[in-house]
């Protein structure tokens, strides 16, 4: 019965580690014994993905690809800042995909400030 709950689980492991391992070797790099636990799947119903001992040289070139992307997504973000002008208008949406339009009255580096031109009450 386990089994057959964790099914959906079992597989999304799987594609992640392959994932994990593709994107690795695109990197230049591997992990040397990466697996899936599936003797603790089947006890507990919990997957647990096991990256495996390796020595301090992957270690090292997979802290250079970690740091490379948060580096990249730090620029991208600083380029790209997500807070909208004062005076420009936007749409929220509530549950069930209903739009809101609202109007931008505030705007700092924390906090967003709107009116709401109209509301759906459902």
């Amino acid at each position: 019965m386990l089994r057959k709950i964790t099914a959906e689980d079992r597989r999304e492991a799987a594609d992640a580690l392959d994932d994990l391992k593709s994107t690795l070797s695109y990197a230049g790099t591997q992990l040397p014994s990466p697996g899936i636990d599936w003797t603790c799947a089947s006890a507990t119903g919990v997957i647990l993905i096991d990256l495996g001992a390796a020595p301090t040289s992957v270690v090292l070139q997979i802290i250079d690809v970690l740091r490379a992307g948060v580096r990249a997504r730090r620029e991208q973000a600083a380029q790209h800042p997500w807070f909208p002008e004062l005076g420009s208008t936007l749409t929220l949406t509530r549950p069930g995909g209903i739009p809101l339009p609202a109007k931008v009255v505030g705007a700092n580096n924390k906090v967003i400030t709107v009116r709401l031109d109209s509301w759906v009450l459902v």
